[in-house]
């Protein structure tokens, strides 16, 4: 199966959460809220998928514009219209790769290993990844669990076995924070939304209460129970040590984590918050 095909399945599958949603949609929402400095402010939101992620309606009193990003067209205008009548303050953009590199990677299987050639191409071809959206730049620009999910996509194509795995997962983590940054106006903000793990390995998750959830999450962490490439702490850090980012980075803070409620699994979920020099 395509990665395509597999995140439009998975779309289909969870259309119908909204109200398991809506602990999650609220902190989600509220941080792209705080964020606007006007309400002519135009906001962008990568991986917006079934909108099941965002109150379209509450980010429409702070926010003059909204382009919604996904590879899923389909998704994207079921959630927008479940949600809001038509409205031309909101974009959709869907069919869109924000990686350049999931028709190569839709090609391989972890059984059968891509080439070191083959990858090292995928590498280059992703490091130039960009797209085109026409009211760039933004006010604010969000990736909205949407890491989680391109890490995955290696996972299940080129295997974490492989010998060139962490190199382009790396190159590819990298060049989705600087895709933020290049779609942000200078003085905008950037906010990196990453679920981090999963009652599935660590079912703390299930009873512990708000207070006590930055400790859980530190202790998954600290243990190595955490989604390959999203530990919260690491992206916080790349915000100011990788040099493509710091040069552009006025301040970079890490939030609070919360509680996602996908139905089967509740996931640990946090943010980083940057605003753009």
């Amino acid at each position: 199966m395509s990665i395509k095909a597999l995140q439009t399945q998975r779309n289909a599958e969870t259309r119908s959460n909204w109200e398991s949603f809506a602990a999650h949609r609220q902190h989600v929402s509220s941080l792209l809220a705080r964020a606007a400095a006007s309400t002519a402010d135009r906001l962008c939101v990568l991986g917006a998928g079934n909108c099941n992620d965002l109150a379209l309606d509450e980010l429409l009193t702070h926010f003059g514009h909204i382009d919604l990003v996904d590879l899923d067209a389909t998704a994207l205008a079921a959630g927008v219209v479940r949600q809001v009548a038509a409205d031309d303050r909101i974009g959709r953009h869907g069919d869109i790769d924000v990686t350049g590199i999931l028709d190569l990677a839709s090609k391989w299987r972890p059984d059968a290993p891509a080439s070191d050639a083959e990858v090292d191409a995928c590498i280059a071809k992703a490091q130039r990844a960009a797209i085109a959206l026409p009211n760039a730049p933004f006010q604010v620009t969000a990736s909205v669990c949407l890491l989680s999910q391109l890490v995955e996509s290696l996972v299940l194509t080129l295997g974490e076995t492989h010998a060139k795995f962490l190199d382009l997962l790396k190159t590819i983590r990298l060049r989705h924070l600087e895709l933020l940054f290049d779609l942000t106006r200078p003085g905008g903000t950037v906010l990196l939304i990453s679920d981090i793990v999963s009652s599935l390995t660590c079912p703390q998750v299930l009873s512990a209460q708000a207070a006590e959830l930055p400790r859980v999450v530190a202790d998954a962490v600290s243990s190595q129970n955490f989604f390959t490439g999203v530990n919260p702490f690491v992206l916080r850090m790349l915000f100011e040590t990788e040099p493509q980012l710091a040069a552009q980075v006025e301040s970079a803070h890490l939030s609070a984590p919360w509680l996602w409620d996908l139905g089967p699994r509740t996931y640990a979920v946090c943010a980083v918050r940057a605003v753009k020099s």
